[in-house]
């Protein structure tokens, strides 16, 4: 990027916007300005329909720099940031139409938490890897089937569109990411050392949730599940399973992954984690305690499934959240 013009970041407020989905990655570009050499220099600029205040989350409110009909006067855009919303996101049409108009012309669209419903609804996310705070990846998965919602990463990048997942700290993970991209490592490193965060977080968004499958529409797929959970020190083998809902193991097999999102095996595992993660933190117990106790059996078993669902180990676990 030339340093010689300044990198416009246009960030979109409205009604019910959460704060910190802006102010974070607002923190972020200015941060840059200070390293990087002079190779790249932001101007962070915000906007609204109409230029008028919005009433922000925690009842704050924020006057931006332009409407976004004067966007165009305030120089060609290089980053659109839309920030989400607390709680599920509900827009209009006006506002969907605005980020597709400006989305087309940006150099590059960023999401924070639920505004990647924003930019689905608009058509920028179509055909592409998306994340969102995760509580939500599922609706925004039903509300637009074009989208491939990833609700494990923290930050999603898919061509030009980059989006975040939920939570207070995902603004400063996508502004890092975008500075990285522009600046590099390094650059990103300094910058996340003064804001005194990470550069990447450890893990992914599944750290905060329970990762286990949803309920399967057959009852008798729903006591299996149940058994599972229930006795996780006991037979949970394919055969067992398949016996005790009455099917051959090829149909089980084909019917649960249909009906939960994932196989019996992978569902017994995250069954496990999430058990596994409780003891960590709400007990002492050692670490082969607790893979004894949740059927990993083994402390080795139990790490290679932690770092598979949730990309952390056991003890940094333990560490972050007891």
């Amino acid at each position: 990027m030339s340093g010689q013009k300044p990198h416009l970041v246009l960030i979109l407020l409205y009604d019910g916007v959460q704060s910190l989905g802006f102010s974070g990655p607002a923190d972020v570009f200015a941060a840059a300005g200070e390293v990087g050499s002079g190779t790249c220099r932001y101007e962070v600029r915000t906007a609204s329909l109409n230029g008028g205040p919005v009433r922000a989350s925690g009842g704050l409110t924020v006057r931006p720099d332009h409407g976004t009909m004067g966007v165009a006067t305030a120089g060609k855009v290089g980053t659109l940031i839309v920030p989400g919303a607390d709680g599920f996101p509900v827009h209009d049409r006006a506002i969907v139409e605005t980020v597709g108009s400006l989305g087309l012309r940006a150099r590059r669209v960023a999401s924070v938490g639920t505004g990647a419903f924003l930019l689905a609804d608009a058509g920028l996310l179509d055909g592409r890897r998306a994340a969102t705070h995760w509580e939500f990846a599922d609706e925004l998965a039903r509300r637009f089937p074009a989208v491939t919602v990833d609700a494990r990463d923290t930050v999603v990048r898919d061509g030009r569109v980059t989006t975040s997942g939920g939570g207070a700290a995902s603004g400063l993970d996508l502004a890092l990411t975008l500075v990285e991209d522009d600046l590099g490592d390094e650059a990103a490193q300094q910058i996340a050392r003064a804001l005194v965060t990470y550069h990447r977080r450890p893990g992914g968004q599944l750290q905060f949730t329970e990762p286990h499958g949803p309920d399967a529409r057959s009852p008798a797929l729903r006591a299996v599940q149940r058994r599972i959970l229930a006795d996780l020190n006991g037979d949970l083998s394919i055969r067992s399973l398949s016996r005790q809902a009455g099917l051959s193991e090829r149909h089980f097999t084909r019917l649960f992954r249909a009906q939960v999102g994932m196989s019996a095996r992978e569902y017994i595992e995250r069954a496990r984690v999430v058990a596994a993660s409780r003891l960590l933190t709400e007990t002492s117990r050692s670490l082969g305690a607790v893979a004894c106790e949740t059927g990993f059996g083994t402390q080795a078993t139990m790490l290679r499934a932690f770092r598979r669902v949730l990309r952390v180990s056991p003890l940094d676990y333990r560490e972050r959240f007891s």
